[in-house]
């Protein structure tokens, strides 16, 4: 312990006084001399934790605080900041955007908001904010994404219910046999796992929630896994069709878990042990998916696929409220417009490797029909001849003439003829 004396010039006496017998003060120096400070007695004495620091994180006061104090020591003592880089947050606020006070009976009890929704919900929350500003909290607020965790945990749920019977080993496919509409599938989730991917680097966790969520709302639930159910329900079980579907299932289901592992740790280490064959005993001692990239090609083809869609899904609710048509299955949709505009449907139709109705599976209907005409493309509904198959509910009019099985249609026949 050095003295007073050793610690100053020599011959140095108080500018006051005069005196020179002087003792050391033992309060602190200075409260951010003492934070600044930390930096050297944490960082740079073990392996793991080397000088300087990834990352410092604290509120947007810090600018002049611990941030400031830090950067100033640093750069004396060892000539650079202690940090690489620097996050800063907001502070949270209520609804209303006011500061959350007691005083103003604006506080948000958490523990209630725990019991109430479960602490996966209270994290999901902490992403679907933009913690760069003032983040705003709300019982509204999350309830809405209460709404946004289902969605999720029941896309996954739904994704897992499906490959039950599927070994990846020995059942998963080449990505050059897919089914075309799988491999637009697989091309659209390089695609959101590459901008997750980049969100994480960034710290912009916000862009994480709204890409995850929106995902698993629009292009799963409400476009592919819709399209989906036909084949995974009614084709054969080990049918070239459902293997395809599942291979990619199986890959979207195993990229879930590990890019929501940071935010819904519970969740995804719950749903990890049902995606089959995989090494990791863990999620969380997994890695994130690595970046692939998509095929540009396909994405722009299936984008006017997707326009044509979106008209014919129109075309189909008009029908259903004029009782021209009680679910779009009882449909049949005619497509009439120039051949520049149905060549592109022609080819998508020519794709269907085993059974005929690549556009019907598409647009869950019974059946299409292409018609030469004048532009724009028109779409129109009529009900779908013959009969409602019993196993698949596609209308048909081979229903009630096959001998073997009069009540399904001629591809439900030729799966229940398979051994």
């Amino acid at each position: 312990m050095r003295e007073a004396k050793d610690l100053l010039p020599p011959g140095f006496a108080c500018p006051k006084c005069g005196g020179t017998e002087l003792d050391k003060e033992t309060d602190i120096l200075d409260v951010w001399f003492d934070s600044g400070s930390s930096h050297a007695a944490t960082l740079g004495h073990r392996e793991d934790l080397p000088w300087p620091a990834d990352v410092y994180l604290e509120g947007s006061d810090q600018h002049r605080g611990w941030f400031h104090s830090s950067l100033l020591i640093g750069v004396a003592t060892r000539g650079r900041a202690p940090y690489r880089q620097v996050i800063t947050h907001g502070f949270t606020v209520d609804g209303d955007g006011k500061k959350i006070s007691k005083s103003l009976g604006n506080d948000v009890d958490t523990q209630k908001l725990i019991h109430t929704y479960g602490a996966e919900v209270l994290r999901m929350w902490t992403i679907m904010v933009d913690y760069r500003e003032d983040m705003r909290i709300s019982d509204d607020m999350i309830k809405r994404v209460a709404e946004a965790y289902r969605k999720v945990r029941n896309t996954i749920r739904y994704l897992l219910s499906n490959l039950g019977d599927f070994d990846p080993a020995k059942d998963a496919m080449a990505e050059e046999a897919l089914d075309e509409l799988d491999r637009y599938a697989l091309a659209r989730h390089r695609q959101v796992v590459a901008r997750v991917l980049e969100a994480y680097d960034a710290y912009e966790f916000h862009l994480v929630y709204h890409q995850l969520v929106q995902y698993a709302a629009a292009d799963l639930s409400s476009f592919y896994l819709d399209v989906l159910k036909d084949r995974l329900y009614c084709d054969a079980a080990n049918g070239p069709r459902r293997r395809s579907a599942q291979t990619v299932l199986h890959r979207i289901a195993r990229d879930l878990c590990l890019l929501l592992a940071p935010v819904l740790p519970f969740t995804t280490d719950e749903a990890w042990p049902a995606v089959p064959g995989l090494p990791e005993p863990s999620v969380h001692v997994a890695l994130f998916p690595a970046r692939e990239a998509p095929d540009d090609a396909l994405l722009s083809r299936w984008a006017g696929l997707l326009e044509v869609r979106a008209e014919v899904m129109k075309a189909l609710e008009e029908a259903r409220a004029a009782k021209q048509v009680a679910a779009s299955l009882e449909a049949t949709v005619v497509l009439r417009g120039p051949e520049k505009a149905l060549a592109p449907l022609r080819a998508h139709e020519a794709k269907s490797r085993v059974f005929p109705g690549n556009l019907a599976n598409l647009l869950i209907v019974s059946a299409v029909r292409l018609e030469e005409g004048e532009a724009p493309l028109a779409v129109s509904v009529e009900h779908a001849p013959g009969r409602k198959c019993e196993r698949c509910w596609t209308w048909s009019p081979a229903v009630g003439t096959l001998p073997d099985h009069p009540g399904v249609c001629e591809r439900c026949a030729t799966v229940l003829a398979r051994p």
